[in-house]
């Protein structure tokens, strides 16, 4: 018998499957995989129930009751709109155990939004968004919204959208029956490319009104507002989560130390190097990247990985008397990788952070980064032997992902070309401890523009590079004040 301590473990660390649950009606159910977690609150899974496959949902803890009841009543609405979405075939607990509560669902053969939306290319993925947009209007049209509106939350056939999570299901609120569907619409715009809203937004408020049989398409400024809020408030609500235990993240902290584990690489010889990271730093063999009074850089191997190690560096009494207080850079880093991961730009994955500390009082930081092997942007570009069309793509790749950050309102605030590296044509953004989120526009512009002008420094010397640029943002901003203001004409 499977007892309640063993499932809050299962919700909180990387524990084996399948195992065996025996249902309050003597039931077996068999769980083959466990496909997310929420610390000592929830469980969802894949398994075996009655010789068929299904997704079951495992509520934990004082509230389990709760939010099954939740659950169950957003699937009877979906359902009563003639909303497809999983059949809910048996709500059960466990034997023996009273706070646990079981909603077992009938599998789908699909793929949820997300995983499609990652395996088209970019220029592919206007056609799924269009279908995303009209299965939210067909919500919104029955008086509906889905409160929690990520891509992982629909599956997707090539007949069928399947809507998920009841939990996230409300009716809609009489006095905003036309602000609430419009901010529904705009959170699930935000989960799309940052770098081609602003194309297909049009496009897709289209959609939305046809479905819908509105007379008017929503105002694409006020829509684009009300996107943009949503980057700013997943970003920050993100980057504070994964500072504490959740899906993603494992975190220990003592009087002495604060510890970030990315649970993906959360294994005894990656703990047990940061028991001693300087031994790392210090380690025969270690190809040091960066010895500096700021930091120390180096690559390691951890567990058969690739890893960058960065110490920050205390650099005497009233360095660490100013720094004692705040978050680490390490930590800012970190927050920011995750930032940049939500929104799909590319960063090296961020493994784990270390702030030492003498109770509570912060000292040296550590940050943990996997290692990628390339050449930086200023290497790339000086090399003869790449085609200067390669050239092109990739400086067109580089000003794609600078106008995802304005999207995004991130600064990054040092913009060397040794911070972006270079792997095939794809950039890799590096360096993230001096990156800051702005919630103020015309503060941020300024801040941009100052991101614009010290990368433009790096070509000074180089007028083709710097031809190729300047034709690059010309192509992708649409604000030539902007680009004015940094001095690209």
């Amino acid at each position: 018998m499977t007892t309640e301590p063993d499932l809050l473990q299962r919700s909180q660390q990387l524990l084996g499957t399948p195992f065996d649950l025996v249902l309050d009606n003597g039931e077996h159910l068999q769980v083959l995989e466990i496909v997310r977690r929420v610390p000592g609150r929830r469980i969802v899974c894949r398994g075996i129930w009655k010789s068929q496959l299904v997704y079951v949902k495992i509520f934990l803890g004082k509230q389990a009751e709760r939010y099954a009841t939740r659950d169950r009543r957003g699937v009877r609405l979906l359902r009563d709109a003639a909303i497809a979405t999983p059949e809910l075939l048996c709500e059960t607990g466990i034997e023996a155990q009273k706070k646990c509560r079981i909603l077992v669902f009938a599998a789908i053969a699909a793929e949820n939004a997300e995983q499609a939306w990652l395996q088209l290319e970019v220029g592919a993925r206007l056609q799924l968004a269009r279908r995303l947009v009209e299965a939210v209007a067909h919500h919104h049209q029955a008086g509906l919204v889905q409160t929690d509106l990520y891509l992982k939350n629909f599956l997707v056939t090539e007949q069928q959208i399947y809507s998920l999570d009841g939990d996230g299901i409300r009716p809609q609120t009489f006095w905003r029956w036309w602000h609430q569907p419009l901010d529904n619409l705009a959170r699930l715009v935000s989960k799309f490319d940052v770098g081609s809203v602003g194309a297909w937004l049009p496009e897709l408020l289209q959609v939305y009104a046809d479905a819908r049989g509105l007379n008017a398409v929503p105002a694409i400024k006020d829509m684009q507002q009300r996107i943009a809020r949503h980057w700013q408030a997943d970003m920050r609500q993100y980057a504070a989560k994964v500072q504490r235990s959740c899906t993603d993240v494992r975190t220990l902290k003592t009087p002495s130390a604060y510890l970030a584990i990315n649970r993906a690489y959360d294994h005894p010889g990656l703990l047990a190097a940061l028991e001693a990271p300087d031994a790392l730093l210090g380690k025969a063999g270690v190809a040091r990247l960066k010895s500096g009074n700021t930091c120390t850089v180096a690559s390691v191997q951890i567990d058969q990985r690739n890893l960058v190690i960065k110490r920050y560096n205390i650099k005497n009494f009233w360095h660490w008397f100013g720094r004692m207080w705040r978050p680490s850079r390490a930590v800012q880093a970190w927050a920011n990788a995750y930032r940049l991961q939500l929104k799909h730009i590319a960063t090296p994955v961020a493994v784990a952070v270390l702030e030492r500390r003498c109770w509570g009082l912060r000292r040296e930081a550590y940050l943990l980064t996997e290692y990628v092997e390339a050449h930086d942007a200023k290497m790339f570009f000086a090399d003869q032997t790449v085609d200067v069309e390669v050239k092109q793509r990739v400086a067109m790749l580089i000003v794609q992902l600078f106008y995802q950050l304005y999207c995004l309102q991130l600064e990054h605030g040092d913009f060397k070309a040794s911070n972006l590296l270079i792997q095939g044509e794809q950039p890799i953004l590096i360096d993230l401890d001096s990156m800051r989120q702005y919630g103020d526009v015309k503060r941020f512009q300024r801040r941009h523009v100052r991101d614009l002008r010290r990368f433009m420094r790096n070509w000074q010397n180089n007028e083709t590079v710097r031809y190729i640029f300047n034709k690059a943002f010309l192509t992708v901003y649409t604000d030539g004040k902007l680009l004015h203001q940094a001095g690209i004409k």
